[in-house]
């Protein structure tokens, strides 16, 4: 991966704390049986708008899809908190990007893997799935 986006580092986030979050995101995605497309149409929501409220749009989107199609609950709530924690941040759609593209790579990579309790997706890092993956016969 390429060096982060300026508007990443110009806060006091570290580049860790937006793997973790994508690696939840993924693990979520991966742990409620979604479909790939779902995920790739709740990355494509960053594009609708101008600005950092776009990350709102992103959550709503997610909250939306897991009450339409009655699956994605831990991915929806995962995507929320990690969306409006960028926004409080003042963090823009260039880490959202970051975040949301790690969640897709821990989804691919997860496949074929067990899936994950919601009460350890909470606390999953990208360091406890990398492990996990490295402990995986497949």
């Amino acid at each position: 991966m390429s060096s982060p986006p300026s508007s990443i580092t110009k806060t006091s986030i570290s580049q860790i704390e937006l793997f973790d979050w994508g690696a939840r995101i993924g693990a979520a995605a991966y742990s409620d049986g979604i479909k790939a497309s779902q995920l790739e149409n709740i990355i494509s929501i960053l594009d609708t708008v101008e600005g950092n409220e776009a990350l709102l749009l992103v959550a709503t989107f997610a909250q939306r899809q897991s009450k339409r199609l009655e699956q994605g609950y831990n991915l929806a709530k995962i995507v929320t908190e990690a969306m409006l924690y960028l926004f409080e941040n003042n963090l823009g759609k260039d880490a959202a990007r970051m975040v949301l593209g790690i969640a897709r790579w821990v989804f691919d990579a997860l496949q074929g893997a067990r899936k994950f309790r919601r009460e350890e997706l909470e606390k999953l890092t990208l360091k406890d799935i990398l492990s996990h993956l490295s402990q995986v016969r497949r």
